[in-house]
């Protein structure tokens, strides 16, 4: 089962790199062209060469036909999707739950990415994770006879929503410039849908704040950023909801016992 799942995680990492070149381009969907191509010379990538992994290693990271390097974030996404389902499937088990965390950190993967290159969130992305999440959390529902787990998931993601168009709105009168994208506030609420209200919610936003500027801190310092330059929350948003979903739990607890709450 753990090399399945391995090997189903390759491929879906496979399926996500397609996503992540093809979502942000308009001339281009996910269903056409149905082969993979080369960014560069437009060339089709035949099926032996479309290996996760395996091909890339192979030809060196460099295209069969005209030697162009071959981006290091392809093999890093499969493998950073096969990784992340196995803990998923230690976390969960053959459960709706795992299928439901599968569902989710298949839409965060490619949201983080796209938001990094092109500082958007695509709505189809959201809009993909939405219908899925609704769906599984209405059947997890239906098997558990427990409405109040669906209803803790949609408060979930009005309220997810609303927190951080607040942040937006206060972040924006106070820097007298746009603090945040809809695309974050629209990730916060999918978040919710996936994990619930409370304390999920917090955790992702203290996470996703204290990340956000110790990295971005970090860059501002070191030159390769400066104040006015953009950068991008969805990863972090996506990073501390990855976090919350598999030791959310633990973390809550760990902080409670801290504060002597018992």
């Amino acid at each position: 089962m753990w090399v399945f799942i391995f090997l189903f995680g390759l491929a879906i990492g496979s399926f996500l790199n397609v996503c992540i070149y093809r979502i942000p381009r308009e001339d281009l969907s996910i269903h056409s062209p149905r082969r993979s191509f080369c960014p560069e010379c437009s060339e089709p990538i035949s099926p032996y060469d479309n290996i996760p992994i395996l091909s890339y290693l192979l030809l060196r990271g460099k295209c069969r036909h005209c030697k162009a390097t071959i981006s290091v974030l392809y093999p890093f996404v499969e493998l950073a999707t096969a990784g992340i389902f196995l803990f998923l499937y230690c976390r969960f088990g053959l459960t709706l739950e795992f299928l439901l965390a599968l569902a989710f950190v298949s839409v965060l993967l490619p949201i983080s990415v796209i938001d990094a290159q092109h500082y958007i969130i695509p709505n189809t992305l959201i809009a993909t994770g939405a219908i899925l999440g609704f769906g599984i959390v209405c059947t997890i529902a239906y098997q558990r006879a427990d409405i109040w787990y669906l209803l803790i998931r949609l408060i979930g993601a009005i309220a997810g929503g609303m927190a951080l168009w607040l942040v937006a709105v206060i972040g924006s009168a106070v820097l007298r410039k746009t603090a945040m994208g809809g695309g974050d506030i629209k990730l916060m609420a999918l978040n919710g849908l996936f994990l619930g209200a409370w304390p999920e919610l917090a955790m992702v936003i203290a996470f996703s704040a204290f990340s956000g500027a110790v990295v971005g801190t970090t860059l501002i310092v070191s030159g390769i950023k400066d104040r006015q330059s953009p950068i991008p929350y969805g990863p972090f948003l996506a990073g501390a909801a990855v976090l919350v979903l598999l030791w959310g739990d633990n973390l809550w607890r760990l902080y409670l016992q801290s504060v002597g709450w018992n």
